[in-house]
């Protein structure tokens, strides 16, 4: 006899099926070539790296993104094989990581759970070394680079090969900071602020800016201990985290640049700050100044379509 809490596991599973249908963002259309996308992330530490890498994986699925690439931009010496672990799991085993020696140092939450349970060979490289070698193998401005944590890396990028940057990356979109203006320093700003001034003030390709205020009006994450199996490296982070049958009310913030970084505004964001540019102040606050055509931040028009969307994502296993 099938028990109730069973019955309402799989009435909740297929109704999450039913709206992603839904809410998915649309396949690729034949002939149109996905975007190459280097991911650079302070894994281990909080739920939306993990649900950022799940949601490019499901891009991934649906022919709209390539992951060339994911770094480590924290210092966490299990970051390397929990990634791998997680690339693994999806069926991407041979992508490479990157990791970002002296890199700002913070304590794990899930990295050695992932790192110690799921199979991964544990393979790494220097962050530099590794994005050089991967922008060398791509063409001209065709690269999207996802900032989700410190800055640190493309800081040490920029010092080493700034050439490089400018021909090979086509965008970045950096998670970071807040818009037009910040009252306190952002997390990811603050992890290592020479490096987050530095790249700021000289990346020398488009950037695109998802603040700390879009975060806080979408909640996603909260079926994944429905949708993923027991096995499944997600589940096993979001349930350290908050236990199975969470409620996870803190806010999304990494999966939203993730969304822009592959799907464009996609009808739940406009574009903003055209003729002006981001500054970071000496003690990691940031506001929004006149001058400039390079860079632009976001605004988010529909958090419920958005957070649909990526739940959508998130869930595909």
């Amino acid at each position: 006899m099938t028990s109730k809490p069973a019955v309402l596991r799989r009435f909740v599973a297929m109704a999450v099926a039913a709206l992603a249908v839904v809410v998915a963002p649309a396949p690729a259309s034949a002939g149109r070539a996905p975007n190459r996308l280097i991911i650079d992330t302070d894994f281990g530490q909080w739920w939306d790296d993990v649900a950022a890498l799940a949601a490019a994986h499901a891009a991934a699925d649906q022919g709209r993104t390539r992951i060339l690439g994911v770094v480590s931009d924290v210092n966490n010496p299990w970051n390397a094989p929990a990634l791998d672990a997680l690339n693994t799991w999806y069926g991407r085993p041979d992508i490479p990581i990157g990791v970002t020696a002296g890199a700002p140092a913070v304590d794990q939450n899930y990295s050695r759970l992932l790192a110690e349970t799921f199979p991964h060979a544990g393979r790494s490289e220097d962050s530099v070394a590794l994005y050089r070698r991967l922008l060398r193998s791509q063409p001209d401005h065709s690269v999207t680079i996802l900032s989700i944590g410190a800055l640190t890396g493309l800081s040490r990028l920029l010092r080493t090969d700034r050439a490089l940057v400018a021909r090979k990356v086509a965008r970045t979109v950096v998670m970071g900071g807040e818009y037009p203006h910040a009252t306190v320093p952002e997390w990811n700003f603050g992890l290592d602020l020479d490096a987050t001034r530095h790249v700021v003030a000289g990346w020398p390709t488009p950037v695109v800016f998802d603040g700390f205020e879009i975060g806080l009006r979408v909640r996603v994450g909260n079926n994944v201990c429905v949708t993923h199996p027991a096995g499944s490296p997600v589940r096993a982070a979001f349930d350290v985290l908050y236990g199975c049958g969470n409620a996870q009310s803190d806010g999304t913030w990494d999966p939203t640049a993730l969304y822009y970084a592959v799907y464009g505004t996609g009808g739940v964001y406009e574009l903003a700050g055209a003729g002006g540019h981001n500054v970071v102040t000496p003690d990691g606050r940031n506001i929004w100044t006149e001058g400039g055509h390079r860079q632009r931040y976001l605004v988010l028009t529909d958090p419920a379509r958005l957070a649909g969307r990526l739940d959508a994502l998130i869930d595909t296993t």
